[in-house]
């Protein structure tokens, strides 16, 4: 099968939505204090789960896990450093942004061969 079959307009959308549900859980786990405020964990718990079941169907629906998983490990992390800068006031070094940005494009190249 190819990499990129069924990979259509719907597989990008909800791609997208599992990144951002998978983002927003990373943006709530501070506030879970731990998992012990109960508001803030089933907001964590349940948009990572719903990141899981978007990846699921994706499957289902052809896009293979081989591009399926290098690609959310490249966003996913780049994604929640900008969410930490601009919400949490993380600092970031600019080594730390291009390692990180170096990191994934080595993730992508590693799921381009195959």
């Amino acid at each position: 099968m190819n990499a990129m079959q069924g990979f259509t307009a719907r597989a990008a959308a909800l791609f997208a939505a599992a990144v951002a549900a998978q983002v927003v859980s990373v943006s709530v786990l501070p506030r879970t204090a731990g998992f012990t405020r109960l508001l803030y964990t089933l907001a964590c718990l349940i948009a990572f789960d719903l990141s899981l079941w978007i990846c699921a169907r994706l499957s289902m629906d052809g896009v293979t896990l081989g591009v399926l998983i290098p690609a959310m490990s490249a966003l996913v992390p780049l994604a929640s450093i900008c969410l930490g800068l601009a919400v949490y006031h993380e600092s970031a070094s600019p080594l730390r942004i291009a390692l990180l940005l170096t990191a994934s494009c080595l993730i992508g190249a590693a799921a381009s061969f195959g």
